[in-house]
C-alpha cells in the first residue's frame, strides 16, 4: 500500500481543481550541460549530445563528501521542449530557486534574469509563445560562481555552506485568465501581489483578519468584477465570505481590502496547528474567472519581554528547544525535492524541536507547509554570512530586494516566528542598511505579530523588536546557535569532540550526545524574557572552507539519527501530543552490546524512572541523572551493566540469546519498553524504505532513502558488520548514482549502508532487493504514486535525450522487465559486479600492505 503524500504549496497558493487557473509541474523533461556554449538560448540550437534531467536537480551527483571546494561552480545550461498556447489567458513560469544568477528565455527571447540562489521569480511566457502553443523552448543559464554583487556575495572558499547549483527547488507552468489573482513576485504594491491574509487581532475562539487580494486586468477591455473572499476549514467547510465589486478598467491592477470577523473557530497554536485557507473566486457576469486558494492559520504572536512569548493571548510555558537547519542532503546537494523537505520538518518535530532556525537563507516553501502543519516554529533569513560588499552599488538594492521577497513568500505562513532581516555574523554591516531592511520588512507586514531579529547590536542599530543572544530582559531574545563552537579546536583543523561521524562507532557518538546534554541542559533554566535556543546544527551539512562537512548534527547527512536525536525526543512531556507526530513515553537504549561496547548503559527517556534488565535479571530501577540543572528528562546512566566477558563465558552455546530490556515507569506503572538483543553470527541483509509516512510521488525526481542493514540470523542489527552493499530495482525506479559517487554498491556505515530511490514517471509497484557477498540478500517493496499536478513535458524530445553517465538519475519510463532470459542476465550480471567489487576490495587491500 503506498503511503499518503502530503499536500504542497505552489507558488505560494493551493489549486483549485475546477478553476480556470491550472498548475503544471514543469520539472521532467529538461536537457542539462555543465559548461557554457554560445547560443544556446536559440530554439533550433542542437542539444542532442545534452544529457536529460528531471527538476530539482542540483548539477552533480557526488559522493558523501562535498566540502571542501568539491562541487561544480561555473555556468550551466538547461533546456525543454513544451507545449503552451497563449490565446485566452496568461502563461507563467514559477522558478522556486535557481542557484546564483540566472537569465531565461523562452522561444530565443531574454525574459528574465535573477540574482541569488534562494528566493523564487516568475517569468510571463505569454508574449512569445508560438501561435499554436507546440514545440516552444526555454533555456536557463545557471551560475553558481563566486559573485560578491548580490547576496550572500561571499566566496564558497570563505563560506561554512556552499553553493550547490543547479535548477535546484520545483518549476511550475501555470495558466490563468486574462483577468487574474496577480504573482506576489511581479508586483510593485508594497504588501501586495497575490492574496495576503493578516490576523489583526484573536480574542478566545473569535478573531479579526485582514484579506488583500490584488487583481489585474490584462485584457484590452474594463472588467465589471467581484472579488468573493471564503474562509474554510481544512476540510473545506465554509465559515463565511464577504465580497467586494469593482470596474477594472483594461491593464490595470488593484488590491482589493476585506475585512472578516469569524466566530467560534480553532486557532492555530504549535500544538495544535489547526489549519484554514481562504479561497478566492473572480466572478465576471455570475462566472468564476480565476480561483485559487491560500493556507494560513489564525494566530497571533506576542513577545512581551520579562513576561516571554504569548500564542493567541496565551503565555507559551515550553522553552524553545530546536536546531540550526542547512538544506544540502547527501549525493544530490540542495536538491531535495518536497517530499524531502517534508521528511526533514517530520524528523526534526519528532525528535524534540519546536523551533528550526534557518541557516542562513529562505528554506524551500514546501518545508515551511510541512512546519504549518506539524506545529513547528521557524524563521526565514536573508541569504547572507559575514559579509557585505561595500564597494559595489548593486549589492545593496539586491539584498533589499531579497528583504522584500522572502517576506512576500512566506507572510502567509503561521508558524514563521521571526524574520531574520539582516545579514548573518555581519558586525560590519551599516547601520543605514540595517534601518532599511527593517523598514521594507515592517512595510512588507503590516500587521501585528511580526518579529525582526538579529544579534544585539545590530538589532539594535537598526531598530529590531527581537534581539540574538540580548541581554536586555525588556527586549525578548533567542539563542541562536550553541553547542558547537567551544568543541572545535581552532577554526583551521575544525576538530571537535561533538563532529563525529557515524562509521566511527559508539563511543564517539556517545561522546557526542553527553555533551549534548550538558548543552541542552543550559537552556532550560533561562529567564522568561530568554524564549530558548537552537542548536548548531541539527543535520550535517557539507562547507566550503573546510574538506570535511560538519558532523555534528542529531542526523547525518542521509537522515539516518545519531544517539543525541534521541537525548532531544526524549524532552518531550510522556503526554505531549500533536497532530502528525508520534510522541508519547519513550525509551532509547544507548548502547550495543558488541564486544567493544562499555560497561555503562545510557537511555534516554521522559519517563519517571526507567528499569533495567540484562541476562535476565533487573539490573536496577533509576531515576533519571542528577546534575542537568532544568532539563525535563535528564538521560538514565546504569553503572557497570555490561561485561563482554560474561557473555563469552556463560553464553557459549547461544541457546539463551542475551537480551536487554528497558522499560519506562509512570506513577509505578510500565508504559513502554524497548529490547536489545546480544548480536550474533552475521547472516543477511534486511532493507528498509525510511519514507517517515511520506509517500513517493511518481514526477521523475521524487526520491526516498533505502537502508539496507546488515543482521544476524535473528534479524539483529550489527552495528559492526562492515559489507559493501549493490541494489539493484525492479519497477519504476532506480538508484541515484554517478560515476563520480559511485553509491552502488554502498558501504555500511555503523552496519547500514544508504542509497536513494528515485521514481520514474510512471506510477508502480518497486521492488528493491539489495545483496552482499556471502549473505543472504534482502527486500522491500513499495509504491509510488500519480504526482498531485499533471507533468508538463515533451515525450518524444524526452524520449529521445541522452541518458545519464553511469548511474543515471534520470528514468522517464518504467524499467522493462523481459522474461526469463532476462532476468538471468540480470542475475549473472549482478554476481559478476559483486565479484569485481570483491576483486577490487583484495586488489586495495595488496596495495595497502605493500605500501607498509
Amino acid at each position: 500500500m503506498a503511503q499518503p503524500v502530503p499536500a504542497f504549496s505552489t507558488a505560494g497558493f493551493f489549486a483549485v481543481g475546477s478553476s480556470p487557473r491550472t498548475v503544471q509541474n514543469f520539472g521532467p523533461g529538461w536537457r542539462f550541460l555543465k559548461a557554457n556554449v554560445p547560443g544556446a538560448e536559440a530554439p533550433a540550437f542542437d542539444d542532442s549530445a545534452w544529457e536529460a534531467a528531471n527538476l530539482p536537480h542540483g548539477l552533480e551527483i557526488l559522493g558523501e563528501n562535498l566540502s571542501g571546494g568539491r562541487n561544480y561552480q561555473g555556468p550551466a545550461w538547461y533546456r525543454k521542449r513544451f507545449d503552451a498556447a497563449p490565446a485566452g489567458g496568461k502563461v507563467f513560469l514559477y522558478f522556486e530557486a535557481v542557484m546564483g544568477k540566472s537569465t531565461v528565455w523562452v522561444n530565443g527571447r531574454k525574459l528574465a534574469q535573477n540574482f541569488g540562489g534562494y528566493l523564487p521569480f516568475v517569468v510571463d511566457a505569454t508574449p512569445v509563445l508560438r501561435a499554436d502553443g507546440k514545440g516552444n523552448v526555454v533555456a536557463v543559464l545557471a551560475d553558481n560562481s563566486n559573485d560578491p554583487s548580490y547576496p550572500p556575495g561571499k566566496p564558497q572558499n570563505n563560506l561554512d555552506f556552499t553553493y550547490l547549483g543547479g535548477i535546484y527547488r520545483e518549476v511550475y507552468l501555470i495558466r490563468t485568465p486574462e483577468l487574474h489573482v496577480t504573482f506576489p513576485e511581479l508586483s510593485p504594491t508594497p504588501a501586495g501581489g497575490g492574496v495576503f491574509v493578516g490576523v489583526k487581532d484573536v480574542n478566545g475562539t473569535s478573531a479579526d483578519l485582514e484579506v488583500r487580494t490584488e487583481v489585474a486586468n490584462t485584457s484590452k477591455a474594463a472588467k465589471k468584477i467581484g472579488v468573493r473572499t471564503i474562509l474554510e476549514t481544512a476540510d473545506g467547510t465554509r465559515v463565511l465570505q464577504d465580497e467586494a465589486a469593482a470596474e477594472l478598467p483594461a491593464g490595470a491592477t488593484r488590491q482589493f481590502t476585506q475585512q472578516l470577523a469569524p466566530k467560534n473557530v480553532r486557532l492555530w497554536h504549535p500544538d495544535d496547528p489547526c489549519l484554514h485557507f481562504i479561497r478566492t473566486e473572480i466572478v465576471e457576469n455570475g462566472k468564476i474567472i480565476d480561483s485559487l486558494k491560500t493556507r494560513f492559520g489564525i494566530r497571533l504572536f506576542e513577545m512581551r519581554g520579562p513576561e516571554g512569548l504569548f500564542v493567541n493571548k496565551q503565555y507559551y510555558s515550553a522553552k524553545l528547544s530546536g536546531v540550526n537547519r542547512h538544506q544540502d542532503y547527501a549525493y544530490i546537494g540542495n536538491a531535495l525535492p518536497k517530499s524531502g523537505q517534508w521528511r526533514d520538518a517530520k524528523l526534526l518535530r519528532e525528535g524534540g524541536s519546536n523551533v528550526v532556525r534557518a541557516a542562513h537563507y529562505p528554506m524551500a516553501p514546501a518545508f515551511y507547509d510541512a512546519c504549518d502543519e506539524l506545529g513547528l516554529l521557524v524563521t526565514t533569513a536573508n541569504p547572507g554570512w559575514q559579509f557585505f560588499n561595500f564597494k559595489d552599488p548593486l549589492f545593496g538594492p539586491r539584498l533589499y530586494a531579497d528583504t522584500r521577497a522572502l517576506v512576500r513568500r512566506d507572510r502567509n505562513h503561521p508558524s514563521m516566528l521571526l524574520w531574520e532581516t539582516a545579514l548573518n555574523e555581519t558586525p560590519d554591516q551599516p547601520a543605514d542598511a540595517l534601518k532599511e531592511m527593517n523598514r521594507i520588512a515592517n512595510e512588507e507586514y503590516p500587521f501585528p505579530g511580526f518579529y525582526t531579529v538579529a544579534d544585539g547590536d545590530e538589532a539594535r542599530k537598526g531598530g529590531f523588536n527581537f534581539h540574538y543572544h540580548g541581554t536586555d530582559p525588556k527586549i525578548n531574545s533567542l539563542t541562536r546557535e550553541y553547542g558547537d563552537g567551544g568543541e572545535v579546536d581552532g577554526f583551521y583543523t575544525q576538530n571537535a569532540s561533538t563532529r563525529v561521524k557515524r562509521e566511527w562507532g559508539e563511543a564517539p557518538l556517545l561522546i557526542q550526545a553527553i555533551i549534548r546534554a550538558q548543552n541542552l541542559s543550559g537552556i532550560y533554566g533561562t529567564g522568561k524574557s530568554r524564549l530558548g535556543a537552537t542548536l548548531w546544527c541539527g543535520i550535517d551539512h557539507q562547507r566550503g572552507y573546510h574538506p570535511d562537512p560538519f558532523w555534528g548534527g542529531i542526523l547525518d547527512s542521509a537522515r539516518v539519527p545519531r544517539y543525541s536525536y534521541y537525548l532531544f525526543k526524549s524532552q518531550y512531556a510522556p503526554d505531549y501530543k500533536v497532530p502528525g507526530i508520534q510522541t508519547g513515553p519513550m525509551v532509547k537504549i544507548a548502547h550495543e552490546l558488541t564486544q567493544v561496547s562499555g560497561p555503562d548503559v545510557i537511555v534516554y527517556s521522559n519517563c519517571e524512572e526507567v528499569r533495567l534488565t540484562w541476562l535476565g535479571k533487573v539490573v536496577a530501577t533509576q531515576k533519571p541523572d542528577t546534575g542537568y540543572k532544568a532539563l525535563p528528562h535528564p538521560p538514565v546512566t546504569f553503572k557497570n551493566v555490561f561485561d563482554y566477558g560474561v557473555i563469552k563465558k556463560d553464553y557459549r552455546d547461544w541457546k539463551n540469546v542475551p537480551e536487554m530490556i528497558a522499560e519506562g515507569l509512570i506513577g509505578g506503572q510500565v508504559v513502554t519498553r524497548e529490547v536489545r538483543r546480544y548480536p550474533q553470527r552475521t547472516t543477511g541483509i534486511a532493507v528498509t524504505i525510511d519514507d517517515v509516512g511520506v509517500g513517493l510521488s511518481a514526477d521523475g525526481a521524487d526520491f526516498v532513502p533505502v537502508r539496507a542493514s546488515v543482521v544476524d540470523n535473528k534479524g539483529v542489527l550489527k552495528v559492526l558488520g562492515s559489507e559493501s552493499v549493490y541494489f539493484e530495482v525492479e519497477g519504476p525506479g532506480e538508484i541515484i548514482d554517478s560515476p563520480a559517487a559511485r553509491n552502488n554498491p554502498a558501504r555500511t556505515e555503523f552496519g547500514t549502508a544508504t542509497v536513494l530511490l528515485r521514481a520514474t514517471t510512471q506510477p508502480g509497484i518497486i521492488k528493491v532487493k539489495a545483496y552482499a557477498k556471502g549473505l543472504k540478500s534482502g527486500e522491500a517493496v513499495l509504491t509510488s504514486v500519480a504526482p498531485a499536478q499533471p507533468l508538463a513535458y515533451d515525450a518524444a524530445y524526452t524520449a529521445a535525450s541522452k541518458a545519464p553517465a553511469q548511474g543515471s538519475t534520470v528514468v522517464i519510463q518504467a524499467n522493462d522487465q523481459g522474461g526469463a532470459d532476462v532476468k538471468k542476465l540480470k542475475e549473472d550480471l549482478q554476481r559478476l559486479q559483486l565479484e569485481l567489487t570483491g576483486k577490487q576490495q583484495e586488489l586495495m587491500e595488496l596495495r595497502s600492505t605493500r605500501g607498509k
